[in-house]
This record gives C-alpha cells, sequence and structure tokens, in this order.
C-alpha cells in the first residue's frame, strides 16, 4: 500500500534505526506503519495523546495488515516504560512541545528522530544542555515548508557541544534543499531590512546567512 508520506515524513522514515520504536504523537499512524512495512523496527508503540487520532492509526493499520504494533493514548512518553523502545519519534509539533516530552526519557531509549514545525534553535539548546549528542541536523523541504529534521542519540560519548552555526542552522551542508531554504531566508531579511535593518528578527537573519556562507 502506498502510504505517500512526503519527503518531511520519508525523512524520518529513512532515520529511524532500532529495535522498537515509539513514535509519539503519531495521528494517522503513517510512520509508524512505513517503520514496520520497510523493516526499520521490529516492534511500535504508537502513542497519541487524542483518542480520535489514535483511531485513525488504529484504522490505517488494520487497512495495511499490519502486525507488530501496540496503540497507547496518552500523554507523550508518560506513557512508555523503561526498557520497552530503542527509537523514538517525534514530529509533527512545536519545539517547546518536543522539549516538554522529552522532560522524561525513558531508560534504554538511545535514538531521537526529531521534527520540530517551530523553535528548533531552542530544541538544540536543550539537547545540548542535556548532553544529548546531534548527529545529524538538516533541513527538507516538503511542498511550499521547509522542516528540520533532528537525530539525535543518547549516551553515544560524543561531544555534544555546538557552535553558533551548528545552533542557528543545524548541521547543514550547501546544497539540495539547504540553498532553498537560504534563498526564503534572504527574502525575508530583504522584506524586514526594508523596514527595520536593526530590528532583532532582521538581524537574526543577517548572522544567520553570515553564518552559511562559512559553509
Amino acid at each position: 500500500m502506498d502510504l505517500r508520506l512526503g519527503k518531511r515524513l520519508t525523512a524520518v522514515v529513512k532515520e529511524v534505526e532500532g529495535k522498537s520504536l515509539a513514535d509519539v504523537g503519531c495521528d494517522h499512524g503513517k510512520v509508524s506503519i512505513a517503520c514496520l512495512l520497510e523493516g526499520k523496527v521490529k516492534r511500535v508503540i504508537a502513542c497519541d495523546i487524542s483518542s480520535k487520532s489514535l483511531q485513525k492509526a488504529v484504522d490505517l493499520a488494520d487497512k495495511c495488515q499490519v502486525n507488530d504494533i501496540e496503540f497507547r493514548a496518552g500523554d507523550g512518553l508518560q506513557i512508555i516504560e523503561d526498557g520497552e523502545v530503542s527509537c523514538v519519534v517525534i514530529a509533527g509539533m512545536g519545539g517547546n512541545e518536543i522539549m516538554s516530552i522529552l522532560s522524561r526519557i525513558p531508560q534504554g531509549v538511545k535514538r531521537l528522530v526529531l521534527s520540530p514545525h517551530r523553535n528548533a534553535v531552542e530544541l538544540r539548546r536543550f539537547l545540548r544542555g542535556r548532553d544529548i549528542y546531534i548527529d545529524k541536523d538538516y533541513v527538507v523541504k516538503d511542498g511550499r515548508k521547509f522542516y528540520d529534521i533532528i537525530v539525535a542519540l543518547i549516551d553515544s560519548g560524543n561531544d555534544c557541544a555546538l557552535d553558533r552555526r551548528q545552533l542557528l542552522l543545524g548541521k547543514n551542508e550547501k546544497g539540495g534543499d539547504f540553498d532553498e531554504y537560504l534563498q526564503l531566508l534572504r527574502q525575508k531579511y530583504e522584506a524586514l531590512a526594508q523596514m527595520s535593518a536593526d530590528s532583532e528578527q532582521a538581524r537574526l537573519y543577517k548572522e544567520m546567512l553570515d553564518l552559511a556562507e562559512e559553509l
């Protein structure tokens, strides 16, 4: 069955690794089901705070004849016990919500695949402060919008420090969707600069563009 994930969710699924997955805020369940169909994991716990949304995932799993998936209604990772999963996906919500969910990470989780709709900088700062290593951090364009894909590793033994460029721009490299993202950023900066080049947002955009030139 063609799940029609789109570029953002395709990137999320690609980054999933491990034996077991918790898909937090799973909504329609496409990520959960794709991970099972593609053999990315052996078992999935699909979670959503909304029972109505969770039912959409139940129905889709039935259509796709997917096994090894459990559905739980509840708040974030509070409904996941220690040792149950090794990988966690949180996509489709803001960075502040993701940080709230990650305030309690069950033991045994080694990999986080995160896609915040906003507040990515704050999320990066949060992960750094928790000594959670950001292994990958890149932009994908899906339709007309750009999304950050952040892959973070827990207890990796790596240096979790981020320089200013990594904090503001992730670990992108020039080319592809990132170049288009920078074009949009420049357009936003130029529009703001015409009104007030000294505004806080304009200064931030200018700093991001200058940092991108160092790549």
